[in-house]
């Protein structure tokens, strides 16, 4: 009977024995869901001969999360393939264990697979970023899997065994392209609050700047994509970016919550707060542990602190602050979500590994959604204010517009009154010039009765010349000119030129010019007729053969100065026998009235008379 009750008992604990075993077969493609065994080697001696004998007590499913741990971590997976392939891929689905060896017999010999961290893609027998192993199982044979996982984060990950051939399909549609989704977004996240931070040079904008730039590099590093380009050494340095983030989110917290405006006493020191995360991000550049288990204590300490603070101040009457509230409450779910996990406390599953990332993300929408909300209420204040302006603008044109309109009216009466008496002094100036014209007439009038009583002589035509040059300017100001200050001189001087050829009864004379298309004003004018009047007449006296006498003239513009040019064909003078003479007294006079007049008078296969003056202004046409 006693035998009875063993044997009993021995097929009771055969029949409710767990078996751990992992069936392979022909239906399945990818093995997520069954149960591993693992152990704790506090002494890190313990070799694969030494665990072949050892009783694993622990099991986790595949799915495991063992927390933070210093010793190394063996895991153990019974395998029976039962099916028609012999290549598969185990897959831990992490990337940041240092070791990840990986070891198994096979007809009776060990094969010993080493990854990590560390070792590069090429190197790896799957080039992978997840850590991963090739398996060639014969058919219809168990196999015990040991793995040897040892790291300076936290134990957890996902054991998967997929058909090789399916793999690769598995791997292409992984969280790697998630990953890469999520950078996208946050990269064009932060070139916008770049754009808005450059453009505008507000504070809130740097730190929302800084925090999201820190959060693409936080995210690269925990997506394990730095495999894919050798920069895995980088790997812990790059944990101090989760320090920096979280202390720009405080600085961006305070300034979208106002809290200089609404807790004024407690705006400093709440800005000190984000001092000792910036000193741990300095402190994680060069070690990595346990600074790194504080930061992940002192990341809730935000939410414990900046949580009730939103919901206070949206009772103080700053209502924006909801959507802060709502974004730190979905990021301090799915945060504490993963620092259970990484504690051990919860399992590994998408939601608690994978949690994090998305609430990270979603955080990073929701405040760039607060950002726009923000800068589009500060430009509806500002179109606000515009408006005012305008309005205020538009009233003050209005007062000055009808100041301007009486102004004007009696600006009006002014120049009406102005206007006539311009008239009058335009009608005084014309009978004036009128009488001067008539008083030259009369005098050359009497001059010219005087010259028929010697007929045979030109004794009066210089004495006339001159009150004929002086006339013709009454004249022109009389009957041509309407401007004193631009009068054009080309017709005038060929005028004075014509009565003075006409004057010398007994001579031919051939005078030939070339005038430009000059404006000169009234002293100008009167002074050039006078030296003009007086040259020619010379010329003509000092010529000893009165039938032959050709002068050219010519009067241009040179530069920033106009040009007098006088030549005869005679044999010239002495200047220093005529220069008492009133002639030259009076060529003298007249070019001082020029400005910086220059004259010179010489000998050239004919007498040749050289004048210059600056000009005073633009008279051209």
């Amino acid at each position: 009977m006693r035998k009875f009750f063993i044997i009993f008992f021995i097929f009771l604990s055969f029949l409710y024995a767990k078996d751990l075993t992992l069936n392979l077969d022909n239906q399945t493609a990818v093995y997520d869901n069954f149960k591993i065994e693992y152990f704790f080697d506090k002494t890190e001696l313990l070799t694969i001969n030494d665990l072949e004998k050892k009783e694993f007590e622990n099991v986790s499913k595949n799915s495991f999360s063992l927390g933070y741990s210093k010793q190394n971590v063996w895991l153990k997976i019974n395998l029976f393939n039962q099916s028609d392939n012999e290549d598969f891929i185990l897959t831990l689905n992490e990337t940041f264990y240092e070791k990840a060896n990986l070891y198994y017999k096979k007809d009776g010999k060990l094969i010993e697979i080493n990854n990590g961290l560390f070792l590069p893609l090429e190197k790896r027998e799957v080039r992978y970023n997840k850590l991963s192993f090739k398996l060639n199982l014969e058919k219809n044979s168990k196999y015990e899997i040991f793995i040897l996982l040892n790291g300076k984060y936290s134990y957890f990950g996902k054991v998967s065994i997929l058909k090789e051939n399916y793999f690769k399909i598995n791997s292409f549609l992984d969280m790697n392209n998630i990953y890469l989704l999520i950078f996208g977004t946050t990269s064009i996240i932060l070139i916008f609050s770049l754009g808005l931070w450059i453009s505008l040079r507000e504070k809130i904008y740097y730190y929302y700047s800084g925090y999201t730039f820190f959060n693409i590099i936080y995210l690269i590093k925990m997506s394990g994509l730095l495999s894919f380009v050798n920069l895995e050494e980088y790997i812990y340095v790059l944990q101090s970016s989760a320090a920096f983030l979280e202390g720009f989110l405080i600085l961006f917290s305070l300034e979208y919550l106002n809290t200089k405006k609404y807790l004024s006493k407690y705006h400093k020191y709440l800005r000190l707060f984000s001092i000792p995360y910036f000193l741990i991000g300095f402190i994680l550049i060069f070690d990595y542990q346990p600074w790194n288990q504080i930061l992940n204590i002192m990341s809730l300490l935000i939410i414990v602190v900046f949580l009730p603070l939103s919901i206070y101040l949206y009772f103080k009457g700053h209502k924006k602050s909801v959507y802060y509230t709502l974004a730190l409450l979905l990021y301090f779910c799915l945060a504490m979500l993963f620092l259970l996990m990484i504690q051990g406390k919860l399992g590994y599953t998408n939601l608690t590994r994978y949690g994090l990332v998305f609430a990270t993300t979603l955080e990073n929408i929701i405040f760039s959604i607060m950002i726009i909300s923000r800068y589009n209420d500060m430009k509806n204040k500002e179109i606000q204010s515009q408006e005012e302006l305008i309005n205020i603008k538009i009233n003050q044109e209005n007062i000055l517009k009808n100041e301007v309109i009486k102004r004007t009216d009696e600006l009006t009466l002014t120049n009406n009154k102005l206007s006539n008496l311009l008239k009058e002094r335009e009608l005084l100036l014309k009978e004036i010039l009128h009488r001067v014209k008539n008083n030259f007439h009369m005098i050359i009038g009497i001059l010219h009765f005087e010259s028929q009583k010697h007929k045979n002589t030109d004794i009066f035509s210089e004495l006339m010349n001159r009150i004929k040059s002086m006339s013709k300017i009454h004249e022109y100001l009389l009957y041509t000119s309407k401007d004193l200050k631009k009068i054009k001189v080309k017709d005038y001087l060929k005028d004075i030129i014509q009565n003075i050829s006409h004057s010398y009864t007994n001579s031919k004379i051939n005078i030939s010019s070339i005038i430009e298309d000059l404006h000169l004003e009234l002293d100008e004018i009167i002074s050039l007729s006078i030296i003009i009047n007086e040259i020619i007449n010379n010329s003509i006296k000092h010529h000893k053969n009165s039938e032959d006498i050709v002068i050219s003239l010519s009067l241009k513009k040179q530069n920033n100065k106009y040009v007098l040019e006088i030549k005869d064909n005679g044999a010239g003078f002495n200047l220093q026998e005529v220069e008492e003479g009133l002639g030259l007294k009076l060529v003298k006079d007249f070019a001082s009235k020029l400005a910086n007049c220059k004259y010179e008078n010489y000998f050239n296969e004919g007498n040749i008379f050289m004048l210059s003056f600056e000009i005073r202004g633009n008279y051209e046409i």
